[in-house]
């Protein structure tokens, strides 16, 4: 078995919380050397509650087109 093989096999079994573990101490070594990471990690109760008032607000009608956003992508981004 390479150390590939292993490595995947660990994480098909590792818990969840554990999972995420290692994903952030990944993110760390990647960038530990660009000052700071490019985002930033969200715990499961804050993108619920982001979620949540995101919702709240589509209900209100305070939505942007998507045609709308999709232009400000292209303008911003020359995609």
């Amino acid at each position: 078995m390479s150390t590939l093989e292993y490595t995947i096999s660990m994480l098909e079994t590792m818990p969840e919380d554990k999972l995420r573990e290692v994903q952030k101490y990944i993110q760390y070594l990647i960038f530990k050397d660009m000052g700071d990471m490019p985002m930033e990690y969200l715990s499961e109760d804050v993108i619920v509650k982001q979620l949540t008032e995101s919702v709240k607000k589509s209900d209100m009608g305070a939505t942007t087109p998507a045609n709308t956003v999709s232009q400000r992508m292209k303008e911003k981004y020359a995609i």
